[in-house]
């Protein structure tokens, strides 16, 4: 049998950073899951005219649902958490409780989630990697213990000159530190397609953004970085996050 995979993030469209990913392990069979922490209550954007709050959050989670469904993999798990609160003790606690349960009922044999920079350096986005870090790491908590963990990176060569739509606030990795490069030029399309479905947080010119930093600056390629493993240590540069798994 093939292993699982599960993405954890913190905000539906974070996904974005592992989409081409997700659509190469769903399509090589592998059960591939998604995990949003918060519903991204907060993240109001002006050109999509719904002001925070619930409502935006329920919109939200249907753009992360549609963005699943064209990626090929399963639907998300939303735990609905309130945007910008899950550094808080109590919804980290609780947080990290919901993740041992979908862990145990997926069981991935990997986890991905952002590093520690959380990739922007957005709160939330860190609390997402203390959650999953500190999950994975309890070995004792858990009803089934993945084998790896993976945070996403960006090669601080590849990103010498920050590239639209991003900016200053970006945090890339020393190549060094960079333990695995995925080529997924074969699911570009389905990513774009997947980027295309949350509509209200970024505009079609921020979309196609997107997609070219994926085809010309990553050429087709997600970078990863292996935090935790089961076993010896990689010594090469992995070609897929199944390796050892």
């Amino acid at each position: 049998m093939k292993p699982n995979v599960l993405a954890v993030f913190a905000h539906p469209d974070d996904e974005f950073t592992v989409a081409p990913l997700l659509a190469r392990c769903a399509a090589e069979g592998h059960g591939t899951y998604l995990a949003s922490f918060t519903s991204g209550q907060k993240g109001s954007a002006a050109h999509a005219k719904i002001g925070p709050g619930a409502a935006l959050g329920a919109v939200r989670e249907e753009e992360l649902r549609r963005a699943a469904a064209e990626l090929g993999i399963a639907p998300p798990f939303l735990l609905g958490f309130e945007d910008q609160g899950i550094s808080q003790p109590r919804a980290a606690a609780e947080a990290a409780e919901r993740l041992r349960e979908i862990i145990a009922r997926v069981r991935p044999g990997v986890l991905i989630t952002f590093g520690p920079d959380g990739l922007t350096g957005h709160p939330d986005h860190r609390a997402a990697s203390n959650i999953a870090t500190e999950v994975f790491q309890q070995r004792g908590r858990l009803a089934y213990a993945p084998r790896k963990l993976y945070y996403t990176v960006l090669p601080e060569s590849l990103f010498a000159a920050v590239p639209p739509p991003f900016d200053a606030r970006l945090r890339t990795t020393s190549d060094r530190f960079v333990t695995t490069a995925v080529d997924c030029r074969g699911w570009l399309d389905a990513a774009y397609a997947a980027i295309r479905c949350h509509a209200t947080q970024w505009t079609p010119e921020r979309m196609a953004q997107f997609d070219h930093v994926n085809r010309a600056v990553l050429a087709g390629r997600v970078y990863l970085r292996l935090a935790m493993q089961e076993g010896p240590p990689v010594a090469a540069l992995e070609t897929h996050i199944f390796e050892r798994a």
